[in-house]
């Protein structure tokens, strides 16, 4: 319980004032953007100790993305293989992990550079028939909740000062991916999306990586309440009438307990 109960505490504190944040990195990315394409931009100034030899240079794509998070810098690969050559000579410093198919973006913030990096795969590895789209609508589907789902991460990082890959932050993260791709969020495909509907092998297994098992279990049973929670609460009068910072800044306020509460009070548990 001890564990349990410091894996679902609440890291999200006190909002941050946006004037503590600086944003001069973005005068660095409009020079680039200016004078040299995306893969020369990524070799010459991000990936300089660890250059990559893209195979399909012409296909990456970069640009100042004016997000409800604020402008960030967007880097998006049109080959798989280019992306993950990226971030294994990037991250890892050319050391491959044996995780690095299943990743498909990547959020780097530090205090001087700053900026997303999307692949064009399916969201969490899920095949285009079990949405029932075409793999064309699923790969324009999966973009949007990825970029979504890592402004999220962004919009935290930035206004409270954390980004996690824990349950709390994936809950609200995929919440509005989902949202914004979709109209409506999916607790279904949310539980498909990590691994815990026992139909494939998800996400969840990084977020919960050194538990004891039966935190595991119990962290997974906490994730469907949360999923069914968030479910109920899209349909509620008051999700509608906020604008999305709020939504997440009253899920960061809300904790997994507080949406476990209201899974009791909407007669999910």
């Amino acid at each position: 319980m001890n564990e349990l109960d410091e894996y679902t505490a609440n890291r999200f504190g006190r909002k941050l004032p946006p004037e503590n944040d600086d944003e001069s990195f973005l005068a660095h990315w409009q020079e680039w953007l200016m004078c040299e394409s995306p893969s020369d931009i990524l070799n010459n100034h991000i990936a300089r100790k660890h250059p990559v030899k893209f195979s399909d240079p012409e296909s990456i794509t970069a640009e100042i993305y004016a997000s409800f998070a604020g402008r960030i810098p967007l880097v998006i690969f049109g080959q798989d293989s280019d992306f993950e050559a990226f971030i294994v000579n990037l991250i890892y410093h050319g050391e491959r992990p044996d995780n690095i198919p299943q990743m498909g973006a990547s959020f780097i913030y530090g205090r001087t550079q700053r900026f997303l990096a999307l692949s064009r795969k399916y969201y969490s590895n899920t095949p285009p028939e079990y949405v029932g789209l075409t793999p064309e609508e699923w790969r324009g589907k999966s973009m949007i909740i990825r970029r979504e789902h890592e402004l999220t991460h962004y919009y935290t990082k930035r206004y409270y000062g954390t980004a996690s890959n824990n349950l709390h932050d994936e809950l609200i993260a995929d919440f509005m991916g989902m949202y914004e791709a979709f109209g409506h969020y999916d607790a279904r495909l949310f539980r498909h999306f990590m691994g815990i509907d026992g139909l494939h092998e998800g996400r969840f297994s990084l977020y919960t990586s050194g538990l004891a098992p039966e935190t595991r279990e119990a962290a997974a049973e906490i994730a469907r309440v949360c999923s069914d929670s968030l479910g109920a609460w899209q349909d509620s009068e008051s999700f509608v009438n906020m604008d999305r910072a709020s939504r997440i800044d009253y899920l960061c306020g809300l904790g997994i307990q507080g949406m476990m509460q209201r899974a009791k009070h909407y007669g999910n548990v």
